[in-house]
């Protein structure tokens, strides 16, 4: 029903009691407490919407405690400098006359900052040269350092052991042979 409605059943009811004041008294009388039923219903979802809106202004309130606190840890860092190396893949073991190009992947953290990593050998019988990706130089064990280029104090030391040519064997524990029936080294 809409106002207008209402205002012209007010209107005839006006006009049947003769008197305005027995025709509010007359429609208060049949229509408060429906009146007063759709009220309370309106002002409870408010309510209910009221209590969500305070339970998600305390989350958000905490998020942003959080946030600022990070911020003010962070804020003393800086951030283009690298805090650790992470290696992501390297070999445990080398063979010494494998032509296949070993590689050290290392990652910085945190990621986002300005500097890149590199590796070179530190052992006295330097196993691998400084480019740290060409084939070992003679058998033993070797130390590698993978090291932020942006500051040298950050790395992690690896050790790599260069081991004699091997046969490689199938799954079944045979000798694999190449293609033209040669054995195949590791």
């Amino acid at each position: 029903m809409s106002a207008r409605q209402v205002g012209e059943l007010f209107c005839g009811l006006i006009e049947a009691c003769d008197d305005i004041n027995a025709a509010v008294s007359l429609f208060l009388s049949v229509n408060l407490p429906e009146i007063l039923a759709d009220i309370d219903k309106r002002l409870a979802g408010a309510d209910t919407a009221a209590a969500d809106t305070r339970a998600e202004l305390q989350k958000s309130e905490a998020a942003r405690a959080r946030i600022d606190s990070l911020i003010s840890q962070l804020s003393g860092q800086s951030l283009a400098a690298p805090l650790r190396v992470d290696i992501i893949s390297a070999p445990r073991t080398v063979t010494l006359a494998n032509p296949v190009r070993q590689q050290i992947r290392a990652r910085l953290f945190p990621s986002f900052g300005l500097a890149l990593s590199s590796a070179w050998a530190t052992t006295k019988p330097s196993t691998f040269r400084p480019t740290a990706s060409s084939p070992p130089a003679r058998l033993g064990r070797s130390y590698v350092n993978a090291v932020a280029t942006s500051d040298t104090s950050v790395y992690k030391t690896l050790c790599i052991d260069v081991v004699p040519p091997r046969c490689r064997l199938t799954a079944s524990g045979a000798l694999r042979l190449d293609g033209k029936g040669n054995l195949r080294l590791t």
